[in-house]
């Protein structure tokens, strides 16, 4: 943020009323008669320069829970954030979004991720995403809320899920996952209707309610899937859209778990094998691999005079799909292999485990200051070192100035928008929990009816019974009397909080778990099964699966949770003239990098591309995937050249100094 940026940041924040202006339309209720739209303030954190009500928007689209009755009984709060282009003359056609999951959920943070990630678009087009129905902050009407009220001691212990044990060396769904299914199924809540093709209605409902008759979709993981259901389901209005990290409906994706990292290891081999100096340095480098798992698995590769754990050669690969690494381990990769093979000097081993503990240093950096030291005198190398650490010195000095942009926004929104009895109350209550404790009060009753808080409309007289049924004398009477003086946004607020400070701690990790399961045990389990898994996974040419192999179990116990709800033609290939571009990633391990091109049998427009140095999602791995994207969406007609693929391909393989000639 240049100090401009920031001056106009600031007086925009404390400016007494946003300008609304741009979202008028979805202040009274949105486009849509069928999908109602009320705005709500944006889950935080926000990215620092956005103006609430101004550069972005959030709130609530209510579709049907069931578009095939949408005078249905039941509807869904599907949670939206909207941020304007930065043009004064945008395209009208916008970029929709699409999470992962299912059941990820792009809120709360991201709004930030989207400002942070998507922010090329955002020249000249709005960019939207919403939590998809029983995922993220969209979960509330598949939540069991009784359920998880009653059974907090046990969610809040740690690894209470939605799978367990069984005692036979098996798992079974845990007693909180059935009840959670029932009570669910009691409430009137059709389970059935939380799939892709529900989705796929959602979406463009949503795009309607927002005002928008054209959109683009960027789908990333499961957005994949869902937006090639969309071209299948509901293609009106779609009017170009990008895969990356492709999920193809024709893929059975729980047979097929194990099958992206010997994908991985394949392309590892084939690209050293083409690379003349690490053809010459590791020789037979598949097979070596190989040999490695094997002894690993015994116990007779050593490392530091330990035996290097199976598990651990299992996941090297997986180390190249971890985003945030400074710069790519996919170098060093055949000569980690090979000194384990060896059996004698480590260097390369040592430098990945040990100095940098799997997170290398910055190779510009590296490579700028070598480069220096070979060409420049002391002078020069000294003039280098102190650009470098400014260069530091102004990223944490970046870093600083947003932290107080942030503090400044929650400061500005409790004192003018909120009022300071929400924090007052909260504090108060905080307060008196040691001396309640001392007492001997009930604080596990106090904790589960505060956590049940969480649920319904906020209301004052909910709070005052909080109040009356767990605080007594002085202490009662003065909570009672904030409850008293605070305005509805008060207790709004108040509200706000309990959700955010009850959801992370014991709610997440069920609910997560509940929203993914609830897709694929519906809709992809008929299809799937352990014994497809099993046989699938033994023919892979590199079977690395141990971890899969636990993993695969879970699920497919959990399933028996849950009903399946098989849809005829759910696996068909997806036929389609919409302009697509699909992406795949070498080093891909949730969805195989080959499925990118498999996802475009049936679409007569589309064009596929393959980034080498990119793990699951291209797009948080190389700058160039989000240009490439920016250049499909002002031209879905046009041929991409595949500068993308050249910038980011392998870089040269490291070769050991014992390994040289």
């Amino acid at each position: 943020m240049t100090p401009a940026e920031l001056i106009a940041t600031l007086s925009a924040l404390i400016a007494h009323e946003p300008d609304t202006s741009a979202f008028s339309g979805l202040m009274t209720g949105g486009h849509d008669p069928v999908a109602k739209v009320e705005i709500q303030t944006c889950p935080r954190p926000l990215d620092p320069a956005e103006i609430e009500g101004e550069t972005l928007i959030c709130g609530v689209v209510t579709v049907p829970e069931d578009h095939e009755t949408p005078d249905g009984p039941n509807t869904v709060d599907l949670e939206f954030v909207l941020l304007k282009a930065e043009s004064l003359y945008p395209n009208p056609d916008p970029l929709l979004y699409l999470h992962g999951g299912p059941g990820g959920g792009n809120l709360p943070g991201g709004a930030l991720w989207l400002s942070e990630n998507f922010a090329p678009f955002r020249d000249t087009r709005d960019v939207i995403a919403f939590d998809q129905r029983g995922a993220g902050i969209s979960s509330d009407s598949v939540e069991c809320a009784g359920v998880l009220t009653d059974s907090l001691d046990l969610v809040l212990k740690d690894g209470a899920g939605i799978v367990e044990v069984d005692g036979e060396g098996g798992y079974r769904p845990t007693q909180l996952l059935l009840d959670c299914v029932a009570e669910l199924e009691a409430s009137g809540r059709d389970l059935s209707k939380y799939n892709t093709r529900q989705n796929a209605l959602d979406a463009q409902m949503v795009m309607r309610a927002l005002g928008y008759d054209e959109w683009n979709i960027f789908g990333a993981s499961y957005g994949t899937k869902l937006t090639l259901e969309i071209m299948r389901t509901a293609p009106e209005g779609l009017r170009a859209a990008v895969l990356d990290g492709v999920a193809p409906p024709i893929v059975h994706l729980y047979d097929t778990l194990a099958l992206p990292r010997s994908e991985s290891l394949e392309r590892l081999v084939s690209y050293c094998a083409a690379e003349e100096a690490c053809n010459a340095a590791y020789p037979d480098l598949g097979q070596v691999i190989l040999d490695v798992h094997a002894r690993a698995g015994r116990g007779e590769v050593l490392w530091q005079d330990k035996p290097f754990p199976q598990d651990q050669v299992e996941v090297l690969v997986d180390q190249l799909s971890a985003p945030g690494l400074h710069a790519p381990l996919t170098p060093y990769l055949p000569a980690i292999f090979y000194e384990l093979y060896r059996g004698k000097e480590t260097p390369t081993v040592d430098l990945v485990y040990g100095e940098w503990d799997m997170w290398p240093p910055s190779t510009a950096e590296r490579d700028m200051r070598a480069a220096a030291e070979a060409a420049l005198d002391d002078a020069g190398i000294a003039l280098v070192d102190e650009a470098l650490t400014s260069a530091r010195i102004a990223g944490d000095a970046e870093g600083i100035m947003q932290d107080a942009v942030t503090q400044l926004r929650e400061t500005i929104r409790r004192d003018r928008d909120l009022g300071p009895l929400a924090a007052l109350l909260d504090a108060e209550m905080t307060d008196a929990l040691p001396e309640m404790a001392k007492a001997g009060a009930d604080l596990r009753a106090l904790l589960r009816d505060y956590a049940a808080l969480r649920q319904g409309t906020p209301d004052a007289g909910r709070l005052a019974t909080f109040v009356t049924d767990h605080f007594d004398g002085s202490r009662q009477a003065r909570l009672l009397a904030i409850v008293g003086a605070m305005t509805e946004a008060e207790i709004t607020a108040f509200f706000e909080g309990v959700y955010l400070s009850v959801e992370p701690h014991s709610y997440k990790a069920f609910q997560k778990g509940f929203d993914n399961a609830l897709y694929y045990c519906q809709e992809d389990m008929p299809y799937n099964t352990p014994e497809q898994y099993a046989a699938t996974t033994a023919a892979l040419p590199y079977s690395f699966h141990s971890d899969w192999d636990d993993l695969a179990a879970r699920m497919f116990a959990q399933c028996r949770a849950f009903k399946q709800s098989p849809r005829d033609g759910f696996h068909e290939v997806v036929v389609s003239d919409i302009p697509t571009l699909s992406i795949g990633s070498a080093w891909d391990q949730n969805t195989a990098g080959s499925w990118a091109a498999l996802a475009t049998e049936g679409l007569s427009n589309a064009q596929s591309v393959m980034i080498q140095e990119a793990g699951h999602i291209a797009l948080r791995f190389q700058p160039c995937v989000a240009d490439m994207a920016h250049a499909f969406f002002d031209n879905p007609g046009r041929k991409l050249g595949d500068a993308c693929e050249r910038e980011a391909a392998v870089p040269p393989f490291h070769i050991a100094d014992w390994a040289r000639p």
